[in-house]
């Protein structure tokens, strides 16, 4: 880092992202960046220990100095070694949660930096002009950098995809009511008699829409799920084999993502009209009857439930084929989609997000930002995304702080500046004078070195026997910057050996677990492979701006001394 600035602070707080809680103390690093955009000065605000912390590791081409004891061989000495400390170093907390003083002052700088000296009043929705709105300003940059029309800022995700399902839905019914004058009525509302079609989207069992909303869809919108997955569309006469609470309390272990033969078995069976073999809805268990009931397919980039898998890209433009062969509508959920484009080895995200009709992005996951999202799209999708997020209430007097601070995220971690020169008058000798010009471009290379870090580091903890006795992990190698981890031991063991290795190594290795109900011991699952598994607890670990600067040893070293604490403790 150039010019870093170290402050020491003591810093404790309980972050709810996404139903994970942890609590956090470390060492503020702040560092000293004049120029947004170079990714070599923009370095995001860390909290580490630097009195056990050797070097950050921020280049996919760094490597463990090798002067580092971290083999198993010889952690016992080098624990002898290390220093006393009260903070510990955190292997699993990935984004650096300043606390509000901080926050509200980093938000006024970045309003001096893009120039903000006004408020956009209730999204700004009657300015066109980009020059006159920041906010504006902001959904077109985005959009820009996604290939997209146009994008509009909301205060959450689910409030985005709600959004996006009733203008998919709407668009659909109103085709199929054109093309047929018999067509019955649909959408937009419960369905009141038992001739009506029902009007459903398509996800994967793990959608965030179907575990963590309680069926918003379907409690506020009228919709129902089908979900599309492994094992998802069996069926035991009326009994459909899909239980969302036991993904909840258990996990899932070796699902696979959405893939094209899933959805493949799903349109032929409605094409063919096999009943049989058509799921039925969720959450209210009705059948759908024909490829019009269904107005869209979200498919989320990564999987987030399942390790961060991600469905195989040439796959995903299949899909893409599929649905508009079918009239059904391509969503993205795209919450971590900056993960999944370094995930595919992609350039940009122009290219992740191409096949999609609509796209939805999360400011605040992987960005750093308060709060925020943004549903991209065509300009037509995006005009009616405005009325329906007033319609919602999502329209709020000022969304100024979280949209500067997604802002900021989007540009710190996506762009960076990239030199131009432009050709000035020609002078009178015939020479032209250039003048050097910076322009922002999209650049994956913040998550690619995340992904390639947490690559690195499964390897080192994969070659260790102890380790491996109390963990597995899913997937093997990663697919992106984030993977999930499922423990040989029960959540009170768990609790207790991460205790012990915090007080006598000073190095937190887990700071959110959750409990598996009852564990897990099974011969076959809905939702998983069909090994019998014996896992008390698990995690989920992403790879980010705060624990991808701790050295690889140090990882090692923390899980190494877990793993033998744990299994003294069977």
């Amino acid at each position: 880092m150039v010019g870093t600035k170290v402050c020491l602070v003591w810093h404790s707080l309980v972050s709810v992202v996404s139903g994970w809680v942890w609590p956090s103390s470390f060492v503020h690093v702040q560092p000293d960046s004049s120029r947004l955009g170079k990714k070599s000065i923009v370095t995001p605000t860390l909290f580490y220990d630097t009195s056990i912390l050797a070097r950050p590791i921020v280049s996919s081409g760094d490597v463990v100095d090798e002067s580092f004891p971290y083999s198993s061989d010889n952690n016992d000495g080098l624990l002898e070694k290390m220093p006393t400390t009260e903070k510990a170093i955190d292997l699993q907390t990935h984004t650096d949660r300043k606390p509000p003083t901080d926050t509200l002052t980093s938000l006024s700088e970045a309003c001096k930096r893009f120039g903000v000296d006004a408020f956009d009043v209730y999204g700004d929705f009657g300015i066109l002009d980009t020059k006159q709105s920041y906010l504006r300003e902001f959904e077109a940059e985005v959009a820009t950098h996604f290939g997209k029309g146009d994008g509009v800022f909301c205060m959450s995700g689910g409030m985005a995809q709600s959004i996006a399902l009733l203008i998919n839905n709407a668009r659909k019914n109103h085709r199929s009511s054109s093309s047929s004058s018999s067509s019955a009525v649909r959408g937009g509302g419960h369905n009141s008699g038992e001739d009506r079609t029902i009007s459903a989207f398509a996800c994967h069992p793990t959608s965030h829409l179907v575990l963590h909303e309680n069926n918003a869809f379907s409690e506020l919108l009228g919709m129902e799920a089908v979900v599309v997955g492994p094992d998802s569309c069996s069926t035991k006469g009326d009994e459909v084999n899909y239980d969302p609470q036991a993904l909840k309390d258990n996990g899932c272990y070796g699902m696979e993502p959405i893939r094209l033969s899933h959805l493949k078995e799903l349109f032929s069976s409605l094409d063919d009209g096999s009943s049989s073999r058509i799921p039925p809805t969720y959450p209210n268990l009705k059948q759908v009857s024909s490829i019009d009931d269904i107005s869209t397919l979200i498919l989320e980039l990564p999987h987030r439930e399942v390790g961060g898998k991600l469905t195989p890209w040439e796959e995903v433009e299949e899909i893409a084929r599929m649905c508009n062969e079918h009239g059904i509508y391509y969503h993205c959920d795209g919450a971590r989609i900056f993960e999944a484009s370094a995930g595919y080895g992609h350039k940009s995200v122009k290219q992740t997000a191409h096949p999609f009709e609509s796209v939805y992005v999360s400011f605040y996951k992987g960005l750093g930002a308060i709060s925020g999202a943004m549903l991209l799209g065509d300009s037509e999708f995006c005009a009616e995304a405005r009325v329906w997020l007033r319609r919602m209430g999502g329209n709020m007097y000022t969304v100024l702080p979280y949209a500067i601070s997604s802002w900021d995220g989007f540009r710190k971690n996506c762009l960076t500046e990239e030199e131009v020169y432009i050709n000035g008058e020609e002078g009178y000798d015939g020479s032209v004078a250039k003048s050097l010009k910076y322009k922002l471009v999209y650049d994956n290379g913040v998550f690619e070195n995340r992904r390639k870090k947490l690559t690195r580091v499964l390897e080192l903890l994969r070659a260790d026997e102890k380790i491996n006795s109390i963990v597995q992990f899913d997937p093997v190698v990663p697919e992106t910057n984030i993977v999930h981890g499922y423990l040989r031991m029960s959540y009170d063991e768990c609790m207790a050996a991460l205790e012990k290795v915090e007080l006598s190594t000073g190095i937190r290795v887990l700071s959110r677990v959750r409990s598996n109900n009852n564990g897990i011991s099974r011969e076959s699952s809905s939702c998983g492979d069909a090994r019998i598994q014996n896992f008390g607890c698990r995690f989920e670990w992403t790879m980010g701006e705060s624990n991808s600067l701790i050295e690889d040893g140090r990882f090692l070293l923390g899980w190494n001394k877990f793993a033998q604490v744990g299994s003294e403790g069977e």
